[in-house]
């Protein structure tokens, strides 16, 4: 059964990998629902997650907000295009450009103009940057906001633009908005533990938060920004969430439903087709695919559905682990094979026969790969972005034949634009192979052999369009040292495999199993060539050694405070000024800058002149001078150069 397939990744990927603390799947067709977990709900122990855990579920708040806003529209209460302004108080100055103004169609989405979050925050805490961001800053800000192109030009995620959509929407209906979620969806759908604000029985299955270092982190707060990512739920109440959007479930809100998955916007770059806050694509089979991730300092979560099979997934992290995490997670069982009678049957295997396939395998160019991304190019792009470049060709041939009217001309340029055509799909194919360098390295561990997709899945999560919904960035540094995937392989024959949980398959191919120089991915009835180019698998990486905090002398604390200021460069574009001061018997700083999201943390000691930061896993190292005196602290961060701050002398 897959439920037994995805347990047996869970306990690899926690357990043992240590990937994360806790986490729970659940999926939902006409079948009946089911729900996996594994994990704790705190690093230190406690319980283990289940079906009843509330999680942060960050940005898939959004499509709630969308829900609501579409409930407002057919009482008559809003109109999609309706100008925010309208329903904001006459002090507020909304920004406009050229005399357009922004409406809540562009708001819903992510077509206003607006950044992804205000610039005016000033928190007192880094990790928790929305806390204190009060209806007057957000009133504020809007008034002062220069636009920087006209509303509904281009695409570009706001989390300011969804909670003020929240915001309008609760000022309209004259109350707040946790208690207009809770009266319209949460009653009609019975989701009895989706709440922002928590009762002490709510509280007591809140799974601690952990950020991609491990370390446990503090909820979020909203303040005015609640509708782009406050909610907290379970599996089992976003289990029928989900089946109410997909018609599995009878509801008063499943019209409402159908209404926020319709494609409003068609973007390009980048590759997303935005519903009302859903993202929307195709597979590489035509299924219709509606989903949206979230992402908090401590969570991560994913909710989506097929459309066409009429199934969902749900997939909930208390880690904000960063690499193959609940969005991609979700989106592969989405196009897996459920049902027991159509996965892939195991058969035994020799131990002895899987020596030869470890090693190392990487992606050749080849046609079906370029046939591959180009089918997930074409079923995502707008049709006007395929029709209208193809009409204006054929016209052009049209016109350029009738002037000549020579059929022999005709029947060279039909064979030249069918080379043109294979030659695009092989140059695509290429480019993706020396962008992403796909690889997959092949692992026996005792009687059981595993596939590592060390950059495989990148691609993925490049060209399968959903909108990630992700409230921090993924930093340069961190994405550079993301770890493999591991998925188990399980054998169909003694040189066919098959991924356990999705069912993918995978052929060996050589000159007889001594002599093993390659295998094939079979993906959507297409073979993907991987070439062999090493028998050894790259070293396993150690696993992360607790970093040891020692205890300062007051001497070393007084001689770092002070204040650093860091020249533009790789990490910091535009610079940045750091304060430290002396907090007890530790250090907390303060970045302020454009790169900087303000607000205090933590520096801990390992040494006298080395400091990590909890909330980022980035090292600050004081440089002093003959006498003793501290001059200079080095930032570190894993994938970037190192930045230098020259201590600023007190005027």
């Amino acid at each position: 059964m897959i439920t037994d397939d995805i347990r047996a990744f869970l306990e690899q990927r926690i357990e043992v990998e240590k990937k994360d603390v806790g986490m729970v799947i659940g999926l939902v067709d006409e079948h009946g629902s089911s729900i996996v977990s594994c994990g704790k709900m705190d690093d230190g122990g406690g319980p283990e997650v289940n079906a009843h855990t509330l999680f942060e579920i960050g940005s898939i708040t959004k499509t709630f907000t969308a829900l609501l806003l579409q409930d407002m529209i057919e009482r008559g209460e809003m109109e999609l295009d309706d100008p925010v302004a309208r329903y904001l108080p006459k002090l507020v100055r909304m920004p406009t450009r050229n005399g357009r103004k922004i409406t809540l169609f562009h708001l819903v989405t992510h077509t206003s103009g607006l950044p992804r979050n205000p610039e005016n925050l000033d928190p007192k805490r880094a990790d928790n940057p929305l806390a204190e961001y009060t209806t007057e800053k957000l009133y504020a800000y809007l008034s002062g906001c220069q636009l920087t192109r006209h509303p509904g030009a281009k695409f570009e995620y706001s989390n300011l633009g969804s909670g003020l959509l929240g915001h309008v929407i609760a000022l309209k209906a004259g109350t707040d908005y946790e208690s207009l979620v809770m009266d319209r969806i949460c009653r009609p759908l019975k989701l009895d533990s989706t709440r922002i604000s928590l009762t002490p029985e709510l509280k007591a299955r809140l799974a601690t938060g952990h950020n991609q270092f491990g370390y446990a982190v503090s909820n979020m707060d909203f303040q005015s920004q609640v509708g782009c990512g406050a909610l907290r739920s379970t599996a089992n109440d976003l289990l029928k969430y989900v089946a109410a959007n997909t018609g599995l479930a009878s509801s008063s809100l499943t019209t409402l439903m159908e209404k926020t998955h319709l494609v409003r916007f068609h973007s390009v770059i980048p590759p997303v087709n935005v519903a009302l806050a859903w993202g929307v694509g195709l597979d590489l089979q035509g299924r219709k695919i509606v989903s949206h991730g979230g992402a908090t300092y401590g969570y991560r979560a994913f909710a989506g559905f097929d459309k066409t099979r009429r199934r969902g997934v749900v997939v909930l992290s208390n880690s904000s682990y960063e690499g193959f995490g609940p969005d991609s997670i979700g989106m592969l069982l989405l196009v897996s094979e459920w049902q027991s009678n159509r996965r892939p049957k195991a058969a035994r295997g020799s131990n002895q026969v899987y020596d030869p396939y470890v090693g190392q395998y990487r992606l050749s160019a080849n046609f079906n790969l370029g046939i591959l991304i180009m089918r997930l190019i074409l079923r995502n792009a707008s049709k006007v972005f395929v029709w209208v470049p193809a009409g204006i060709c054929l016209a052009m041939i049209f016109v350029f034949l009738w002037c000549i009217a020579n059929w022999i001309v005709l029947g060279c340029a039909v064979l030249f634009g069918g080379f043109l055509a294979a030659l695009s799909v092989l140059v695509l194919s290429w480019v993706v192979c020396w962008r992403f360098q796909p690889t997959i390295v092949i692992r026996r561990e005792g009687d059981r052999i595993f596939a590592q997709a060390t950059r495989l899945w990148r691609i993925t999560l490049k060209l399968v369009p959903h909108i990630n919904g992700i409230n921090v960035k993924l930093s340069p540094g961190l994405a550079a040292s993301l770890s493999p995937v591991t998925f188990e392989l399980w054998p169909e024959s003694e040189t066919c495999f098959f991924e356990r949980m999705s069912g993918i398959r995978m052929t060996f191919c050589g000159n007889g199993h001594a002599k093993v120089t390659g295998l094939t991915a079979h993906i959507s009835g297409m073979g993907l060539s991987f070439k062999k180019i090493s028998a050894q698998p790259p070293e396993a990486p150690e696993p992360s050694k607790p970093r040891i905090i020692m205890k300062p002398n007051s001497k070393l604390l007084e001689a770092c405070v002070g204040q650093y200021g860091f020249p533009p460069d790789v990490a910091f574009p535009t610079g940045i000024e750091l304060t430290i001061r002396r907090q007890g018997d530790q250090l907390a700083g303060q970045a302020v800058g454009k790169n900087g999201d303000g607000g205090e943390f933590e520096m801990y000691p390992e040494s006298e002149t080395d400091f990590f930061l909890k909330i980022n896993g980035a090292q600050l190292t004081f440089i002093k001078n003959r006498q003793g005196e501290v001059t200079a602290v080095i930032h570190h961060i894993a994938g970037l150069p190192d930045s230098e701050g020259k201590k600023l002398k007190n005027e």
